[in-house]
């Protein structure tokens, strides 16, 4: 099973493959354009793009990596100083794939164009769908609908009138609460005090017999 193993292997060894992408990728920075197969297009915009990145760095460690790839010093200068500038601002995206439709004679190979994508080009935006809106449709009733909702109308008028003449409005009134005059309050007699029968009695000293 091949999981996890990405890329092309376009018929040919490990290190024809390199030497192919090598010379595809300069020839792309030397004319900006080049013609070719749709599956080699798609393979060296990868390699194209993974360099132009590095070159945006523009330290010395990212140069000696580019110079792996494109051997030719000329071209090395030209991507550094011109065409990394380009894309300062932009995040990825630096190379487009146009089919041509028409196919090569021989073995039938689709065509296609790689080429750099301009400082002014805008990227690929995503295309807003519009949602469906249903619209509500007003269908005719029946005219029997139509005579009963009517009559319905007309019962429900009288009716509410009548109502409204038996309901007679109640107006509300304050009950008025009379101030009744408090009366003054006064204090109240003492008892006399009274002494017991008991006590009177050892009072009252009995009057001696009288001599004859």
């Amino acid at each position: 099973m091949r999981h996890n193993k990405d890329g092309r292997k376009l018929n040919r060894t490990a290190s024809h493959r390199k030497a192919l992408m090598r010379n595809m990728v300069t020839s792309l920075f030397t004319s900006e354009r080049i013609e070719t197969t749709t599956a080699k297009a798609k393979e060296a915009r990868r390699v194209a793009e993974r360099m132009i990145t590095f070159a945006r760095r523009g330290d010395l460690a990212a140069r000696r990596h580019v110079a792996r790839t494109v051997q030719n010093p000329k071209i090395l200068k030209k991507l550094f100083d011109e065409i990394a500038p380009r894309y300062t601002d932009r995040p990825g995206g630096y190379t487009r794939v146009l089919k041509l439709g028409v196919r090569r004679k021989g073995d039938n190979a689709e065509r296609a164009i790689l080429e750099l994508v301009g400082e002014k080009d805008e990227g690929r935006k995503k295309k807003k769908t519009s949602r469906k809106t249903y619209h509500k449709v007003d269908i005719p009733k029946s005219p029997e609908k139509e005579s009963k909702a009517k009559e319905e109308a007309d019962e429900a008028v009288p009716a509410e009138a009548d109502a409204a003449g038996e309901e007679a409005p109640v107006v509300e009134t304050e009950a008025v609460v009379e101030e009744k005059p408090v009366a003054e309050k006064r204090p109240k007699a003492k008892p006399a005090k009274t002494e017991p029968a008991s006590k009177k009695k050892a009072s009252e000293k009995p009057e001696g017999k009288k001599k004859k």
